[in-house]
């Protein structure tokens, strides 16, 4: 008898039946995890919808932004004593320009606030009124308080965190009265783009970590930069969601970090200072309306 023979076979037989059962393992393994996985996004749109929370039409669209870099400077402070018809003063923290307009800037009849309305604080923005205007794009206007935010863009992309932005003031007569600057300064990018998470996923996100309430509209999510890190030399700004949602009684802030997708808890410092102290909450908890950029 051949036993060196019989010895290969049990060999190569015994390989292959552990072959066989390592794939078979790993086959079912999958099949679980992706059941799972879609029973899991099926679950999550069911409890919403279960919850009463309307969802609005998702990109959902992978995209990749790299982060953004903006140097420390004091162009605010440097240049605010040539705006004219206007009294302003450069905060305690060098960093925010407050101005009071000598004559009020008074937008549309309309009871609301309109796409004209927007279209006049553009050509005021950019009439030499305001420091370094072009850079600025309206993002949204606060229904309570009655402010309407123009945001520095960077990167095509609105910084939203509340440390680049003109922040205007409206009466009850529907004039603007005054104003409150931020300015992050020129920005470059920084290293190659990153790929985010969808404006889906940020929602699903949102849910799974218990922030989002039954009966409430969520509002079309907007990507955004954040400040990340804030040295004495520099500010690192990251791609995020910024989330909007709306229930009979306010309109809450969400955000979400795009590539970690880690919810985010904005701090009311990144908010300009006699702001801050008038609503004395986080921009989570702001009532707000947001007008879509192109004004349709």
């Amino acid at each position: 008898m051949d036993f060196r023979r019989i010895e290969i076979i049990f060999v190569i037989t015994f390989i292959a039946l552990n072959i066989f059962l390592l794939t078979t393992y790993l086959d079912k393994n999958y099949n679980n995890f992706s059941s799972d996985n879609s029973n899991t996004k099926v679950n999550i749109a069911d409890e919403m919808a279960k919850s009463n929370i309307e969802l609005p039409t998702f990109q959902n669209e992978i995209n990749k932004v790299p982060y953004v870099q903006a140097d420390a400077n004091d162009l605010l402070l440097k240049n605010y004593s040539k705006l004219n018809n206007q009294r302003g003063s450069i905060g305690e923290n060098g960093f925010v320009y407050k101005s009071t307009l000598s004559e009020p800037l008074q937008l549309t009849e309309e009871k609301e606030f309109v796409a004209k309305d927007i279209d006049k604080l553009i050509a005021f923005i950019e009439s030499n009124q305001v420091l370094f205007g072009k850079e600025y794009q309206f993002f949204r206007y606060i229904t309570k308080s009655q402010q309407v935010v123009f945001t520095q863009i960077a990167n095509n992309i609105p910084i939203a965190d509340g440390t680049s932005e003109v922040v205007f003031q409206l009466d009850n007569s529907k004039r603007v009265i005054s104003y409150e600057q931020s300015y992050a300064g020129p920005v470059t990018v920084q290293g190659e783009s990153r790929v985010l998470i969808t404006d889906k996923n940020a929602v699903d996100i949102l849910y799974q970590n218990n922030e989002l309430s039954a009966d409430t509209i969520i509002k079309k999510p907007t990507l955004s930069y954040y400040r990340t890190l804030n040295l004495e030399e520099l500010s690192m700004y990251a791609p995020a969601w910024f989330i909007e949602i709306e229930s009979s009684t306010d309109t809450q802030v969400k955000r979400v970090d795009a590539i970690s997708g880690t919810v985010l808890k904005v701090q009311t410092l990144e908010q300009p200072q006699s702001v801050t102290k008038s609503r004395l909450k986080p921009p989570a908890e702001q009532d707000s309306a947001t007008l879509s950029s192109n004004r349709e």
